[in-house]
């Protein structure tokens, strides 16, 4: 079985209101956006706890989401986890790598200096903060 498919599958898989994810993130089509088992080295260089990350070319996750979906298991979970990590690609298409890449790593190092642990910087990633709106945002109706 691949260890691919595109987010339009995992969102339809979820039951997504696609018009929300369409009004939500305008730069970016779900049938172009790949998600992918991320391979063990990225695995192994992520944060305890991470499930996805996204860059300029695809949505990589954990394999267990990549198992749930196939298994059509928890859909509530894995589902916001795609618009989030969409909303990122839509964040890379809007802003481009490099005002990405500083306005993401700013806010984290804005944080740490403040004295925030990890998770704490991380959640107040403004990138981030929009990110979770998003996925909140987007009602779930279970499989279609």
């Amino acid at each position: 079985m691949s260890d691919q498919a595109s987010a339009l599958d995992l969102l339809l898989a979820a039951g997504a209101d696609l018009d929300a994810v369409a009004g939500l993130m305008p730069h970016v089509d779900p049938a172009a956006v790949k998600v992918k088992v991320a391979p063990g080295w990225m695995r192994r260089i992520w944060f305890e706890g991470i499930a996805a990350m996204t860059l300029p070319t695809a949505i990589y996750v954990q394999p267990s989401v990549m198992d749930h979906y196939r298994a059509g298991a928890e859909p509530d979970r894995w589902g916001p986890l795609i618009v989030h990590e969409m909303m990122h690609a839509d964040q890379w298409r809007r802003l481009g790598v490099v005002r990405y890449g500083f306005r993401y790593l700013g806010d984290y190092l804005r944080g740490r200096v403040r004295r925030r642990g990890h998770w704490d910087a991380y959640r107040e990633i403004r990138l981030e903060v929009e990110a979770r709106d998003a996925a909140a945002r987007v009602s779930f109706g279970g499989p279609v």
